[in-house]
């Protein structure tokens, strides 16, 4: 009961709804402003990448194909193309950004209120956002390079997903649930992992906390809708699953293990030092919180699919910020205003600020530079080395200073 009784504690020292409006304002001035000077993908002329999929899809459902032919996974992630088929302007790239905005817009909405349910400081709604809407592989940047995609209203989705289960509206995930793995597949495996762990909190602290039926239900659902899109829009290639393609990444780790440290790079290039500094503090202050708990647990899923669910690792570990960041926040609460701002300044250069990112139709290599998981061991070793010693400094630092 720890974490409900901090979360009633910091209840009346929430910042004020006005600030909502501000990082509301931000967002849509991030938002238009990198529409305008980052360059789009050529999309005819990179075919390697997952927006001609969701094109395919979109095309299909504003009946400019008369056929489904999508690839596994892409054909059952429907939400977004179709969605976008509403609005049918005749572009697709502006169909797209208008869902794109939206899902942005939901997405700071949501996490600001995640954020405040959850009591933080002014200063760590400052330090999130500016993360979120500037990082390069974040919410407005890298959709702003790349906009046709799915993966923006993950942001909202999940979001939303952990500040229903920490206010125990459990009713809502039963439309929560299969809308959102009809967006991403990738929901399901976060409900599993929640049923398990109402199971065991439910079992272990006898507080009965978790309405196990209504997770159950929801579970349920979003199994039967993706099932339903997969029944009734099958993928070109017939055979392949999601156990499939983990084992496949698994296996490829496994016979070449320098994909773990491109895995850690990723995990370095995603969070920076405070994602460190952050595991440091979990495990020198172990403690029953069911708050922390949730977070912990799905922030490890999105670590994990980093390396098993496909081979762009920074962006998909990126995907868990809704828990990741969350998290991090979590453990760092404490942490001194003058503490929090040398962790931002050691993690600018992450965030290639005054680039913008590559063109792979035409700066293959260049592009490939940005990831750690594709660029030449060298540079991977040099971000892992970087973001390890920062954090190990600061960790310091910050030990030092509370032992005074």
């Amino acid at each position: 009961m720890f974490d409900m009784v901090l979360i009633a504690y910091f209840h009346f020292m929430r910042i004020r709804l006005y600030w909502l409006f501000i990082f509301l304002g931000i967002t849509a001035v991030a938002f238009f402003g990198y529409q305008h000077f980052q360059e789009p993908i050529s999309y005819d002329f990179a075919s390697e990448f997952d927006g001609n999929d969701y094109r395919n899809i979109y095309e299909y459902f504003t009946g400019m194909q008369s056929e489904f032919e999508v690839a596994f996974p892409f054909h059952q992630r429907i939400l977004v193309p179709v969605l976008a088929s509403l609005i049918n302007s005749g572009d697709v790239l502006f169909d797209f950004q208008v869902v794109n905005l939206i899902f942005t817009l939901l997405s700071v909405w949501i996490t600001f209120l995640l954020w405040r349910q959850l009591g933080f400081e002014l200063k760590w709604f400052i330090a999130g956002f500016i993360w979120l809407l500037f990082h390069w592989t974040g919410l407005i940047r890298l959709n702003a390079f790349d906009p046709i995609t799915v993966d923006v209203p993950l942001y909202f989705f999940q979001a939303l997903f952990i500040w229903l289960l920490l206010k125990r509206k459990f009713i809502h995930l039963l439309w929560l649930a299969p809308i959102a793995a009809v967006q991403k597949e990738s929901f399901i495996a976060l409900l599993i992992v929640l049923m398990v762990y109402a199971w065991w909190h439910n079992l272990k602290t006898q507080e009965g906390f978790y309405d196990l039926p209504l997770i159950a239900a929801s579970l349920v659902l979003s199994v039967v809708a993706n099932s339903l899109v997969n029944g009734n829009l099958p993928p070109t290639e017939a055979g392949k699953g999601a156990l499939i393609t983990l084992g496949y990444h698994a296996k490829e780790a496994i016979l070449n293990p320098f994909e773990l440290v491109r895995w850690l790079a990723a995990m370095a290039m995603a969070f920076g030092p405070a994602l460190f500094i952050a595991f440091g503090r979990y495990t020198r202050s172990f403690r029953y919180d069911n708050t922390r708990n949730l977070l912990i647990l799905f922030s490890l899923v999105y670590l994990a699919f980093g390396i098993l669910a496909g081979g762009d690792m920074t962006r998909i570990i990126y995907l868990g910020f809704p828990f990741i960041a969350t998290w991090i926040i979590y453990e760092l609460r404490e942490v001194r205003t003058k503490q929090l701002l040398i962790i931002g300044l050691f993690s600018l250069p992450l965030m290639m600020l005054f680039s913008n990112i590559p063109n792979p139709a035409f700066e293959w290599d260049a592009w490939q530079s940005w990831y750690p998981e594709f660029t030449e061991s060298g540079i991977v070793l040099v971000v892992l080395s970087y973001v390890l010693v920062m954090a190990f400094i600061l960790n310091r630092m910050m030990r030092s200073s509370v032992s005074k």
